[in-house]
């Protein structure tokens, strides 16, 4: 016998900084990103440099990844990104930051090495950009990309195996870069383009196509939104039970008898969102960043959202509760997680919108679930019977809780009698350690610079990788002499190109190592480089300004190979505004 608060058409006050001050309904500016990123698959040794630190820590699996956390592969390291529908696979020897992450804008730094960049969409009006030192590149939609930074040789080479990018460089420098074509810049200021041959597949790319083979045959994607990193890992892991009260339900194999959700794992602490649920089981992200927890039948069981939306990520969908007491008046941290329908109060700082987006995109309706039109402002959280307030708590020492230690060591019985008297609390009563983030040591030192690498991003400017750096104008070098790539064979423009657009010059490829220069100077150097112009020639006119990142570029014909593995299934919608209903009756 039990009564949902969703039945009770009871919505928690959620209450963080941004709620108490009126604000348009746009995105706030200081929300935090929809997405994060998720390591999702790690071989060999691969480190990671919190933004918050010039420490190198171990990375490991299910690791949330935030703006301006870089990662490091070793020489027999590779590791895989994912953020929503977007795969950054990574290759040895390779340097590479999630520099920026918001509902307009995912940005990676690539400073040293390869990756092999895959994503199968992005929100709506959302923009996709691979900033390295010498261009970037940038799409709006789908899109299949090999980047290789030659650091030894000064130089990046875009090769693109799916829809167009648009790649931009310093001067002024914009091309375009369609299926099949390979694209060598180098040099920063002023830059130096020219058309190779793309190489054929490496490891790197034979590992990119078996996971994405791997996609192509989830079956929980027809109960989770691909949107949600880690749903591909549940169908190997578990089982689905479709139409329950609380709709599809998925219920975790091979796990103890005693298991819990959240309580096996750990805690650590990364801006912006503060605390951040880490779960030990390699299924473990996805049902513990979205959806909701019961207990049905003896068994527990995850309740994702409504498949059709793009869901916000939250840092762990739980209720931290006070007046729980222990021997010794040692302080306890506690929680329990949310319940189907059940308001989750983010513990940082956010807007009233994103309140009402993170609880919406999470919770579906069901016979036994009804989704509110809002979750702002509406009852006391102190009147509110949580479903797995009792059965489902965990607690550890507070010491323990902010040094991100393991609950499977440390964990500390509470009683659920007691756990029943217990009260909501709006965030955990913990500071954190230095090392909340960094929870694990590397293996051995990290052989790269712990300052920040220097990029060129969608404009031509120079940035450092990490979110917000002020952007610069890269420093003038010339290069003297542009030595050719080792294993690259240079080749002709492809025909009917757009031009490449330098400074105040437009530079159209006649032979593939040869370019003459419309102005009529003589731009050949002997090493089949064009000379570009002086950094401060006027700008042509003519030029098309670039776009506001907020517009969505042209939609551009789709090249979809035979052997190309089918993408998850689409998630265009944006999440719907649930119609006011009734008043349900209490649920038994």
């Amino acid at each position: 016998m039990f009564a949902l608060y969703s039945s009770q058409r009871l919505a928690i006050a959620a209450v963080c900084a941004a709620a108490l001050v009126v604000v348009s309904s746009a995105v706030a500016l200081d929300d935090p990103p929809p997405e994060a990123g998720r390591i999702s698959s790690i071989s060999g040794n691969v480190s990671v440099q919190p933004v918050t630190s010039d420490d190198w820590g171990q990375a490991y699996p299910n690791l949330p990844v935030g703006p301006g956390d870089r990662i490091f592969t070793d020489s027999d390291g590779r590791a895989e990104i994912q953020v929503g529908q977007t795969y950054v696979r990574i290759g040895p020897n390779s340097d590479v930051t999630l520099v920026d992450d918001s509902a307009f804008n995912i940005n990676f730094g690539i400073a040293q090495g390869s990756i092999r960049l895959h994503s199968f969409g992005l929100w709506p009006r959302q923009l996709l950009d691979i900033s390295t030192p010498n261009g970037n590149a940038e799409f709006g939609n789908s899109g299949d990309l090999r980047v290789d930074v030659l650091q030894n040789d000064g130089a990046t080479v875009f090769t693109n195996m799916g829809q167009f990018a648009d790649i931009t460089a310093a001067g002024d420098f914009r091309q375009e870069l369609n299926y099949g074509q390979s694209l060598e810049l180098a040099g920063s200021n002023p830059v130096y383009p020219q058309w190779l041959q793309p190489n054929g597949p490496d490891d790197l790319d034979s590992w990119s196509q078996q996971r994405d083979q791997q996609l192509a045959r989830v079956v929980s994607f027809q109960y989770v939104s691909p949107d949600i990193p880690g749903a591909a890992d549940l169908d190997a892991n578990g089982d689905w039970q479709p139409a329950t009260e609380y709709g599809a339900v998925w219920f975790p194999r091979d796990v103890p008898g005693d298991w819990q959700p959240y309580h096996y794992g750990h805690w650590i602490n990364r801006d912006p969102w503060g605390w951040v649920w880490v779960e030990d089981e390699s299924w473990g992200y996805a049902p513990f960043h979205y959806g909701r927890w019961v207990s049905y039948n003896g068994r527990w069981g995850w309740v994702p959202g409504p498949v059709n939306v793009r869901p916000v990520w939250s840092p762990a969908l739980v209720v931290f509760a006070g007046g729980v007491h222990f021997g010794g008046g040692v302080g306890l941290s506690v929680w329990f997680p949310l319940g189907p329908g059940e308001a989750y109060r983010p513990w940082y700082r956010c807007s009233p919108r994103y309140i009402d987006q993170v609880n919406i995109t999470n919770i579906r309706e069901a016979p036994r679930v009804h989704v509110q039109n809002t979750y702002v402002n509406i009852v006391n959280v102190t009147n509110i019977t949580y479903i797995n307030q009792a059965r489902g708590a965990s607690a550890m020492r507070q010491d323990d809780f902010a040094s991100g230690r393991s609950m499977r060591t440390v964990a500390v019985r509470v009683d659920s009698r007691e756990m029943q008297q217990a009260r909501p609390l709006q965030q955990p009563n913990v500071a954190p350690s230095p090392r909340a983030i960094v929870t694990r040591p590397v293996a051995h030192p990290v052989p790269v610079s712990t300052q920040r690498p220097l990029l060129i991003n969608q404009q031509g400017k120079q940035i450092a990788a990490r979110p917000g750096a002020a952007p610069v104008a890269p420093p003038v070098r010339t290069e003297p002499r542009i030595q050719p790539l080792p294993g690259r064979t240079i080749v002709a423009a492809p025909a009917h190109q757009v031009p490449i657009r330098l400074g105040g010059n437009q530079l159209t490829v006649t032979q593939g190592n040869s370019y003459q220069q419309q102005s009529g100077q003589q731009p050949v150097q002997p090493t089949g480089r064009p000379v570009p112009p002086p950094p401060n020639v006027q700008q042509d006119r003519s030029v098309p300004p670039r776009q506001e990142r907020e517009v969505v570029p042209p939609q551009r014909p789709a090249y979809q190979p035979q052997e190309r593995p089918a993408p998850p299934p689409p998630s265009h919608q944006v999440a719907p505004q649930p119609q006011n209903k009734s008043q349900p009756s209490d649920q038994k």
